[in-house]
């Protein structure tokens, strides 16, 4: 379950359960100095063991958690290294408490290089254990971190971002939070519990960015309102239509945000947002250079997927344009080659974007289906039927798999295949009538194509029979009232040997 609804006090990081742990930065730093001279001199383990040392008079001190990761890579990539974490390293971390938990779950973390599903795990372990050390920044960092290397893991798994859910939240950090419990709602969309624990999350994710849980205090809601200007923007930011004005405002609040915070998820990925939603040629090239170097950072697959889809609006316009020239110029051969330029390009921009969705969210079979159609829609079929048959046990879309990989079957010249399967697609449930009907219509073309290839006079009256049912319910439905006639003389020509 989430936490309490404003989050709970972090414990000391002496595990007793004290609200304010006691630290010693000046302690930890003349640690740290002593680190950076080890990793200037080549000698990693040992400045690992210094880092650690001095996080352990002061987790909050980023500078030493991006220290000891620095190390920590060096030393892997180093002969030392193959042996990875040496016990004098684990011996620099022992004993209990908070603390080292979460120490010697960072070292495990960062030796994991060669397992991402033993990183991911143990990503998850530091991050749990963070949560009552009142961290500050180095939480959040290892909360980002930590989500980008669930992200990683060659089989996501739905527990891990749950769990880092739950540390995020009770870290009081609702907006990374919601963002890493939509990665666990991919994967299992029917877990209830999870999609009210969501709902929860954004309720207080909105509440803390307007500063409501602090109202009557200094800092609180009553000093943002004081702010006219930014409140007003912000409220204009929530809104699903937006004036110029608005747009434009809320871009700058935004930008501003962004510019004090550039290394904040939420903050980035609201930003990005903003500039899309405002779509002005430079927003999009400022949203898709953002996106690729956050990826880049984090590894976060999301925000390279923030600038492929910017590259395919833009490719869209460009088809739709191209399309508005054609439809003005029918007979212009020259127009028409640019328009099937631009739409082969769209496409191929698509499977590739795809491509990267189908390997970055492999348990989401829906992407599977849509590369499925994108390839269908280019003319490669076979590799069509290979992403609608993997796609097909996903009942959301079941129905329609069932349906495109019927033509796909129909467009290799397997008929058989393609009537067996889109009588699946029709006993598939939930299908609107509209849905059914265009099945019907492509299984009766099947069928028509086993009467003419193979004189099969069942093949040729059922697809009549069908053809004569869609005609009555709707004359003008495609070609068929063409093809009920065809279908008839077809019938009839077999009947008569």
């Amino acid at each position: 379950m989430i936490s309490n609804f404003f989050g709970k006090k972090p414990a000391g990081g002496d595990g007793t359960g004290s609200n304010q742990p006691e630290y010693a930065p000046e302690k930890a730093e003349k640690f740290f100095q002593h680190a950076r001279v080890g990793h200037e001199s080549g000698n990693y383990e040992y400045a690992m063991q210094l880092w650690l040392r001095g996080l352990q008079l002061d987790p909050r001190m980023v500078s030493g958690l991006e220290g000891f990761v620095a190390s920590a890579a060096q030393y892997v990539n180093s002969p030392e290294g193959k042996k990875r974490n040496s016990k004098e390293t684990r011996a620099a971390i022992s004993g209990s408490g908070e603390i080292n938990k979460f120490l010697l779950s960072l070292v495990d973390w960062t030796m994991s290089v060669d397992d991402k599903s033993s990183a991911a795990a143990a990503a998850v372990k530091a991050c749990e254990a963070i949560v009552n050390l009142n961290a500050g920044d180095t939480a959040r960092k290892i909360g980002e971190w930590a989500y980008a290397a669930a992200r990683n893991d060659p089989k996501p798994r739905k527990d891990n971002f749950v769990r880092l859910m739950r540390a995020l939240d009770a870290m009081a950090l609702p907006d990374l939070a919601l963002n890493i419990g939509e990665e666990a709602r991919r994967i299992d969309p029917a877990d209830g519990q999870l999609s009210n624990d969501l709902k929860m999350l954004a309720a207080k994710s909105t509440m803390a960015k307007g500063g409501y849980e602090k109202t009557g205090a200094e800092g609180g809601f009553r000093q943002n309102i004081r702010d006219a200007g930014k409140q007003k923007a912000l409220e204009e930011g929530d809104r699903v239509s937006k004036t110029d004005d608005a747009k434009d405002r809320h871009v700058a609040v935004c930008e501003a945000e962004f510019a004090a915070r550039p290394e904040d998820l939420p903050t980035t990925d609201k930003l990005i947002k903003a500039l899309r939603e405002r779509g002005k040629p430079s927003d999009e090239e400022r949203a898709v250079a953002i996106s690729l170097q956050t990826f880049e950072r984090t590894k976060i697959f999301k925000f390279r997927q923030n600038a492929g889809e910017v590259r395919i609006r833009q490719a869209r316009r460009k088809v739709s344009s191209a399309r508005q020239m054609l439809e003005a110029a029918p007979g212009d051969e020259t127009v028409k080659s640019i328009y099937d330029t631009e739409r082969q390009a769209l496409l191929e921009l698509e499977v590739q974007e795809l491509k990267l969705c189908v390997e970055n969210y492999p348990t989401d079979l829906t992407w599977k289906y849509e590369l499925g159609r994108r390839y269908f829609e280019l003319g490669n079929f076979e590799e069509a039927i290979g992403q609608f048959q993997e796609a097909q046990n996903d009942p959301r879309v079941r129905g329609r798999v069932l349906h495109m990989l019927g033509l796909s079957f129909l467009r290799c010249d397997l008929a058989d295949e393609a009537v067996e399967t889109l009588r699946r697609a029709l006993e598939v449930p939930d299908m609107t009538p509209e849905d059914q009907r265009d099945i019907r219509y492509d299984l009766c073309c099947a069928l028509q194509v086993n009467g003419e290839t193979r004189r099969d006079l069942s093949a040729a009256e059922e697809a009549e029979k069908i053809a004569s049912q869609i005609l009555i319910q709707a004359i003008g439905y495609k070609d068929i009232k063409a093809r009920r006639e065809t279908l008839k003389k077809l019938v009839a020509e077999l009947r008569a040997k």
